[in-house]
């Protein structure tokens, strides 16, 4: 019996053409070329196809946009559609690079071009026709501490007992002393004279809080944990890589001693733990996660996650294992 050709499928007669705007697979990348985690899984994705663009780089990457269709410029300089009949998946690292709004006053000529330019990236980031990483609007939720908290206690796991509140005594009463406090919105800040500052999570008393406004900017206060070892655990479409650091003679916020940054080490041995970070990824619709958890002597507790979060700090194999298979999946591999 004679053996007759099949036709290729369109993707694959696309592919085989090699023509720009037949690439099978659009990839949008919304962040800053730049940063060191676009750039890592930028290395493992064709120039052809894929699209990085963010509020700041938007008129350079953009062509054209309307309700039907998108006309983009990919790394290789084409032009590239986006429409019904293309396949498109998206991961957002950043909106826009840090700072670049810096010094735009509100109400102002300069701000109402910048929100321009905002309307038309989330108009984007909730076109249908793209497969996110984690869509936008579940990206805005998860990024909230209450709302992860919320999630976690939903799905049965420790959290440490969190509040809100005004009234330093309260918490003193609800949480013991010393208590924690940590930024409920952003964790840093620009001071006037140029300065970048960090916000580090710190235990303190209610004589510490006396007189401050707790309610001014928002901060969350938690019960002091006291942690044997910090995890950090990095999910990515059902799969988790967990990194251990042991916390013996670390402050509290281990970001704050240097050392701490590069030695967290792989460990196999928290697979119960990766298992309820996988869930909890799942529950938040948030197909990307950076996590950190604490173990104490009561156990493993949830403690943040971040939609959007770092991971290169980990030891190279498993950076580049992350970085393979957030490129594999944008592949639609």
């Amino acid at each position: 019996m004679g053996l007759h050709p099949v036709a290729p499928t369109a993707a694959e007669a696309c592919s085989m053409a090699l023509s720009p705007d037949c690439n099978p697979v659009r990839v949008f990348l919304i962040g800053d070329a730049t940063d060191p985690h676009v750039s890592t899984v930028l290395a493992r994705l064709p120039k052809q196809g894929t699209v990085v663009i963010d509020a700041a780089t938007l008129p350079s990457a953009l062509y054209r946009l309307s309700p039907e269709e998108g006309t983009f410029i990919d790394l290789a300089g084409e032009q590239v559609r986006l429409s019904p009949q293309v396949v498109a998946r998206g991961w957002i690292r950043r909106l826009a690079p840090a700072g670049w709004d810096a010094g735009t006053m509100l109400g102002s000529r300069a701000a109402a071009r910048l929100a321009a330019r905002m309307t038309v990236l989330a108009a984007l980031l909730r076109d249908a026709r793209i497969s996110w990483m984690c869509g936008v609007d579940a990206l805005f939720a998860a990024e909230n501490k209450l709302v992860q908290y919320r999630a976690a206690q939903m799905a049965g796991l420790r959290v440490p007992e969190t509040f809100i509140c005004a009234d330093p005594a309260y918490l003193a009463a609800e949480l013991g002393e010393p208590f924690v406090i940590k930024p409920l919105g952003p964790g840093n800040f620009t001071t006037g004279d140029g300065r970048d500052q960090v916000v580090h999570t710190q235990a303190v008393t209610a004589r510490d809080l006396a007189g401050v406004d707790l309610l001014g900017a928002p901060f969350l206060a938690q019960k002091l944990l006291t942690a044997r070892m910090h995890l950090r655990i990095v999910t990515v479409d059902g799969h988790a890589w967990t990194a251990e650091l042991d916390a013996a003679e670390l402050p509290l916020d281990w970001r704050q001693a240097a050392r701490a940054h590069r030695s967290f080490v792989p460990s196999a041995r928290w697979e119960s733990v990766e298992r309820d970070a996988m869930r909890l990824a799942q529950d938040l619709q948030t197909g990307f996660t950076c996590q950190d958890w604490i173990v104490e002597d009561a156990g493993p507790a949830f403690v943040d996650l971040n939609p959007g979060g770092q991971w290169l700090f980990l030891p190279d194999d498993m950076t580049s294992q992350i970085a393979d298979s957030l490129a594999s999946w944008l592949r639609g591999a």
